[in-house]
């Protein structure tokens, strides 16, 4: 019977780091603890690492990243916002890495609602463990508390999904994104039309509408609007209070919902105009039904 050759302590540290992403110093104490013994040492680590996450876990998150997952479908994709301390750790690869598996588990997972916060998820599997132990080893690696705020994944067969990624840390993650779902009676002449209607998407990262058109402005909105424009004609005659207001009203609405935007590309046109045009030059049926917008 042959003997396999033991190996020496460096090796044994290099696996053990390799493993768990631990540092030297963490891995050789390990080590130390458990007789060299690279299965005990692993579950050393973790035990410690969750006592080190737990303390981790009430630090406040201020930077992080949104992910996006099979986007470039158009049709079926997920996003997952998550956040971490640091602008640093938001562009370290593990942490970028995690993000994109985690997108990709959540999209692939069909027993889970469309969209909800880290509550939704607590059965989820990330790389075949519990994404409780996912986000343990992370934090323990990394030193920075990490949370999932939230997640949505986007499904539709008279839809398509136009996504954008602003400043992109890697192809898939920024911390600005937006999506804009388009209504259409020919799903697969829309797709064609991708890349021409990117710029709506681009347009509610920069403008960030507050709704699609006027009635998805909340109304307490509009009437606050009013009483301040109202309370700017103190020397106007009331007999013109009306028309100013109305005038006021209309400018205001029009700059903050997405159809009534001048396009960010071309601002002789509104989005609706621009919208309207390509429904027209492709004899196909365009309609804005939904945005959203990611910001972290």
């Amino acid at each position: 019977m042959r003997v396999m050759p033991r190996m020496s302590s460096m090796e044994l540290i290099k696996k053990l780091r390799d493993i768990t992403g631990s540092g030297i110093v963490d891995c050789k104490k390990a080590l130390s603890q458990n007789n060299d013994d690279i299965d005990a040492a692993v579950k050393w680590l973790r035990e410690k690492g969750i006592l080190k996450a737990q303390k981790k876990q009430d630090r406040e998150t201020n930077e992080g990243v949104v992910s996006f997952y099979n986007n470039s479908s158009n049709t079926d994709f997920t996003v997952c916002k998550i956040k971490c301390e640091t602008d640093f750790v938001a562009k370290n690869d593990d942490f970028l890495n995690f993000a994109e598996t985690l997108s990709k588990s959540i999209h692939e997972n069909n027993n889970i609602n469309n969209n909800g916060t880290d509550k939704d998820l607590s059965d989820l599997k990330v790389n075949d463990k519990s994404l409780s132990d996912s986000l343990t080893d992370l934090i323990s690696k990394i030193g920075e508390n990490i949370q999932i705020v939230y997640y949505k994944k986007y499904l539709s067969k008279n839809s398509i999904f136009i996504s954008y990624l602003h400043n992109k840390y890697n192809s898939n993650c920024s911390k600005i994104g937006s999506v804009v779902e388009i209504s259409t009676d020919n799903q697969n002449s829309a797709l064609k039309l991708v890349d021409e209607l990117k710029v709506i998407a681009m347009q509610i990262s920069a403008m960030k509408p507050m709704g699609i058109d006027e009635k998805s402005i909340n109304s307490k909105i509009i009437e606050d609007e009013k009483d301040i424009i109202l309370k700017q004609l103190n020397n106007v005659p009331d007999d013109k209070k009306d028309q100013i207001i109305e005038g006021k009203l209309n400018k205001f609405i029009k700059e903050n919902t997405l159809l009534g935007q001048s396009l960010i590309t071309d601002p002789k046109k509104s989005v609706n105009t621009f919208l309207n045009e390509i429904s027209k030059n492709n004899n196909i049926k365009l309609n804005i039904i939904s945005m959203d917008l990611y910001t972290i």
